[in-house]
């Protein structure tokens, strides 16, 4: 499918809010897998490469795509396409790394809030410095602002909930951080390939090659007893696809300003909402939690609009 395609703005508003969730989903799904292995790396792993199978399957399938792709490893290799365009995935990989090692112990809700807020910071650096072709913009103080809110609503989250700030709240922060730069390259991806498509499918090997790597550096050859048989912990790879897919398809239609509310609220609503009726990890909310999550939704609110 390519990125040519025009969709209802109605519809691809309501698409890129159910991808903002579908990272909440994500996050819960394979940090519960992680649980069940008792290895986050594995569980990664295995939702990154289900993912990468199902985006090939659907690749290979298609005679259009398949030329596309040619076209690409063609332009690769002649150099008309950077090398770096193909690094989107690593984020990616170090995103779900994130969420089979660290979400069980946050809770939904504080990796959320850690993921947007790093976001908004790569946000601020996109556009500041116009990096991997985005339009270079003054920072204003409104987005400085916002950006500033963002960290003080996870810090107040974050601190509310562990005797002391846990430090594994800075991983989070940095797979967000990732993350958008993850979505650029993507879009740029896209529009070079003109396929969502192929830019879904060279994110996930990316990411797949990264947790191979990192796994095979950290523990080796690991061995698994058994594994989980609740069909639902092997969703997060669908899931992932489904969400890299949506914001690439929607991100040109409806512009950045839109998508980044959407998937705001999309992610933090879905996460609350996950963590008050299936918590991952014992979390007892107060009203000065909440004020945390107002503070990080404002915050980087503020960022995207003045984007």
């Amino acid at each position: 499918m390519g990125t040519e395609q025009v969709l209802p703005k109605p519809l691809a508003i309501s698409l890129s809010v159910v991808a903002g969730a579908l990272i909440a989903v994500q996050s819960r799904v394979n940090g519960a897998l992680g649980l069940e292995l008792e290895n986050g790396l594995v569980a990664a792993l295995i939702s990154f490469g289900i993912g990468t199978i199902l985006i090939s399957a659907a690749l290979f399938s298609l005679r259009p795509q398949r030329h596309k792709l040619l076209e690409m490893l063609k332009a690769l290799t002649r150099g008309r396409l950077p090398l770096w365009l193909f690094f989107g995935g690593f984020a990616g990989g170090f995103f779900v790394m994130m969420q089979g090692l660290v979400a069980p112990t946050l809770g939904i809700t504080l990796f959320t809030l850690a993921i947007v807020s790093g976001q908004a910071l790569s946000a601020l650096m996109l556009d500041s410095f116009g990096l991997i072709g985005m339009t270079k913009r003054v920072l204003s103080l409104a987005r400085l602002v916002g950006a500033l809110l963002a960290l003080i609503g996870v810090v107040l989250f974050a601190g509310l909930g562990f005797e002391v700030i846990s430090p594994l709240v800075v991983l989070p922060f940095l797979a967000g951080f990732g993350t958008g730069f993850q979505q650029a390259i993507n879009g740029r991806l896209a529009k070079q390939t003109e396929s969502v498509l192929i830019s879904t499918y060279v994110n996930f090997v990316a990411g797949t090659l990264i947790i191979l790597v990192t796994l095979l550096l950290v523990q080796g050859i690991p061995v698994i007893q058994s594994l989980p048989t609740n069909p639902w912990l092997y969703l997060g790879g669908v899931v992932g696809g489904a969400f890299i897919f949506l914001q690439v398809l929607v991100v040109r239609q409806i512009g950045v300003l839109a998508l980044g509310l959407s998937l705001l609220a999309g992610q933090v609503v879905a996460a609350l909402t996950l963590d008050l009726l299936l918590p991952i990890s014992a979390i007892n909310f107060a009203p000065l939690n909440f004020l945390g999550v107002l503070l990080v939704v404002t915050g980087a609110s503020l960022v995207v609009i003045r984007r």
